[in-house]
């Protein structure tokens, strides 16, 4: 008797598990259907005009934005390029989940410029919005 309730007991598990494993991969193929939006960035207004015995900054080789369908909504992301290095990574996704999205928009661009790639890690419990930022980010990476 006690065989019979394990094997129960362990054949219900394994089905929660398949149950909820293909829930999780259906999102990010439903994802990956839609094309993501590429607009080019917008340069930022200056309220003075450089000095021209000072130096002018050279202006940087590539500012890309691109959209991705986060959790919550768009996750739109600004990623700045010199070559083939990603420089600066700066996402932004106001819909998303306080505490669990946000996270992701706060900690996966940092990651994204350490490694100089998508092929990082998404946030823990933040899976659909960090697969958007890396969507957007190589939407824009693709758009140069």
């Amino acid at each position: 008797m006690k065989k019979v309730s394990l094997l129960l007991a362990l054949g219900l598990m394994m089905f929660s598990i398949a149950a909820c494993s293909s829930k999780e991969a259906a999102a990010p193929a439903a994802e990956a259907e839609k094309p993501a939006a590429v607009e080019p960035a917008e340069k930022p207004a200056t309220e003075e005009p450089a000095k021209e015995t000072e130096e002018a900054a050279a202006p940087v080789e590539g500012a890309l934005t691109a959209t991705a369908k986060g959790f919550g909504g768009d996750v739109t992301v600004t990623v700045v390029v010199d070559g083939d290095d990603i420089v600066s990574v700066e996402a932004v996704g106001d819909s998303e989940t306080n505490g669990i999205g946000s996270n992701a928009i706060d900690q996966l661009p940092a990651k994204i410029v350490e490694a100089d790639s998508t092929e990082v890690d998404g946030v823990s419990g933040a899976t659909v919005t960090s697969n958007a930022i890396k969507e957007a980010v190589n939407a824009a990476l693709a758009s140069k």
